[in-house]
């Protein structure tokens, strides 16, 4: 709901039902405490004097599993997905522990976008480290505004690879979307 211009009073004018409904009851509910319903979310400008609830999500999946794919794809379990509705952009927090069992390899993750905006895991937005010896653990983290995405409801879902070789295993695997 936007808000109006309120009108200009003039005296000895009465104020019809539609006018107050219009430009007094509609202003108020189109104001932030009447928008927000949801503890936790907070308010981002979608347009000219309008408001919208955006509610930010995480998931954090514990469990380690590995990969030897060089290929993005799913660990099991999945970790790291979230469904948020959003705007034409989102801050994007992944992290995640890192280990390879052969020296000079390493592990990747990336993030998959469905629902309003399909993007697949790229090797531009990911955290990702390589080993010197098959014992070298990371943990990392990686944060940045995916923009351009379509309004909407959008699920971003962590993916995972190897990066050259080896096996590659992730645990305390960390998404954090707060969506504009």
């Amino acid at each position: 709901m936007a808000w109006n211009s309120p009108l200009t009073a003039v005296a000895n004018t009465t104020l019809t039902a539609a006018q107050w409904n219009t430009f007094i009851r509609d202003n108020l509910n189109a104001q932030a405490p009447a928008l927000a319903n949801t503890a936790g979310a907070w308010l981002v400008s979608t347009g000219l004097n309008t408001l919208a609830m955006r509610v930010p999500a995480v998931d954090y999946q514990s469990i380690s599993d590995s990969t030897t794919s060089t290929s993005f794809g799913d660990l099991d379990p999945p970790g790291g997905t979230v469904t948020v509705v959003t705007g034409p952009q989102a801050l994007v927090t992944i992290g995640c522990q890192i280990s390879n069992s052969t020296a000079g390899c390493g592990g990747r993750a990336s993030v998959d976008l469905s629902g309003a905006t399909e993007r697949v895991a790229d090797d531009i937005n990911v955290v990702g480290a390589e080993s010197g010896t098959a014992s070298d653990t990371f943990k990392l983290s990686w944060t940045t505004i995916y923009t351009p995405i379509n309004p909407g409801t959008n699920i971003f879902a962590m993916k995972y690879r190897a990066s050259i070789g080896g096996t590659a295993t992730f645990s305390g695997r960390l998404m954090s979307v707060v969506p504009f």
